[in-house]
């Protein structure tokens, strides 16, 4: 196998982006795809599913997209917003990336049905916490709560009945693709606790190495000990054994303190930061450490604080650090209120990200791009707040918290 790391993105198109090409996300539970997760997903079934990374939609995307125009019914607005407001989007930080270059484009430029090199896989919503931003149909935690306190015979979210066989129709792509994949991405609900998953998926490197892959399980870093320990153990093995090129460990959290185990309802901190130490002891050849949060209008504030705990860890090695804001549940998106409640806190943020690398410098290229987005989008939105305020208000009667003491600046 030839590995093409180092290749650039080689089309220049004006609003021509890396993952329309190289990456597919697949949500099995609920049969969709898509090729960035902030557009419209697509519908899966089985006799269309060996084409998942090249439906038609997509690839009208790219065709639009090699002719420098924006895909159709603003798909691709967040960035697109970005980029008018003058800041660094996501399809800026993605067409950077080497290596995802499909091997179709390496003779044809304008091709447009292509072999993805990013794949990613929701299996199903099992999940052991319930964030604010969630949804009963990416945790079963969530779930569980609706069906207690609205009842069972409410309408449920959506199953698809052709699961299974989607799932087996995945595994057997897998076997046959993986050589061809620079990134295999895992994600729940809860990774660490969906254990058909990672087993099958373990049994799938072993018997088709590709010492090239990057291997990606994204967590809330709260499953049990013994399931955590255990699979990172596992997956060391497969690296000692040039199976995989490298472990990623993707943490989902989005700032610190007693506001984020609010947003993210269920979740230890301590936990966490438990496993957050460990994996920034390991050597980064085998392990990469990442951090993905969510902006919100809740999370904001104390992101500084999360930033401080990932400088505090990434002494002696790189702690990668991606984010966006909110998409969907537009009542808990910063965009609902005036710019000045946010401004010092983005300030704070940009501040405390300043470093020497070439990454920290894009980095904070990216969040000074969500600043000017913001800036210019923020107006006070009171039917949004009060839609905020209700929500809120229903989660405490639930869980028994109280958001005003934690949040008395949503108090508007």
């Amino acid at each position: 196998m030839t590995n093409f790391w180092w290749q650039k993105f080689p089309i220049n198109t004006a609003t021509a982006c890396q993952s329309k090409w190289a990456w597919s996300t697949v949500w099995l539970d609920y049969a969709k795809t898509a090729s960035c997760f902030r557009v419209e997903k697509l519908d899966l079934t089985p006799d269309n599913f060996d084409n998942f990374h090249n439906l038609p939609q997509k690839i009208s995307d790219r065709e639009r997209m090699l002719q420098g125009e924006w895909p159709d019914n603003n798909r691709c607005n967040y960035c697109k917003e970005i980029e008018n407001a003058g800041g660094y989007s996501d399809r800026m930080h993605y067409n950077s990336i080497g290596g995802y270059t499909p091997k179709e484009l390496k003779k044809d430029k304008q091709a447009t049905n292509v072999t993805p090199k990013v794949v990613e896989v929701y299996c199903t919503n099992e999940c052991n916490l319930a964030c604010i931003y969630c949804s009963d149909g990416c945790s079963s935690k969530i779930e569980a709560e609706n069906d207690r306190y609205i009842g069972k015979d409410r309408p449920k979210p959506y199953h698809s009945p052709f699961k299974e066989e989607l799932y087996q129709k995945f595994l057997v792509w897998l076997r046959a693709n993986i050589k061809d994949l620079q990134r295999l991405n895992l994600l729940g609900g809860e990774t660490f606790i969906q254990h058909k998953l990672l087993n099958d998926i373990i049994q799938i490197i072993n018997d088709n190495p590709n010492p090239f892959l990057q291997l990606n399980i994204v967590s809330n870093f709260n499953a049990p000990r013994k399931y955590f320990y255990k699979y990172v153990d596992t997956f060391k093995e497969l690296y000692d054994a040039k199976k995989i090129g490298r472990l990623d460990l993707t943490c989902s959290v989005d700032c610190w303190g007693s506001e984020q185990e609010y947003v993210r309802s269920g979740l230890n901190l301590e936990l966490l930061e438990e496993y957050l130490k460990y994996a920034a002891e390991q050597d980064e050849k085998w392990l990469y450490l990442n951090i993905n949060s969510t902006i919100t209008c809740m999370t904001i504030k104390t992101m500084p604080e999360l930033i401080r705990k990932i400088k505090k860890y990434s002494g002696n090695r790189q702690i990668h650090h991606s984010f966006e804001i909110l998409q969907g549940h537009e009542y808990q998106n910063p965009k609902i209120f005036d710019y000045s409640l946010w401004k010092n806190d983005l300030e704070d943020v940009i501040k405390l990200m300043q470093g020497n690398s070439d990454e920290s410098a894009e980095l904070v290229e990216r969040i000074k791009g969500l600043q000017k987005m913001l800036e210019a989008n923020c107006k006070q939105d009171n039917d949004k707040i009060a839609q905020l305020h209700a929500y809120l208000d229903e989660l405490d009667r639930r869980r028994k918290t109280d958001w005003r003491s934690l949040f008395p600046y949503l108090i508007v």
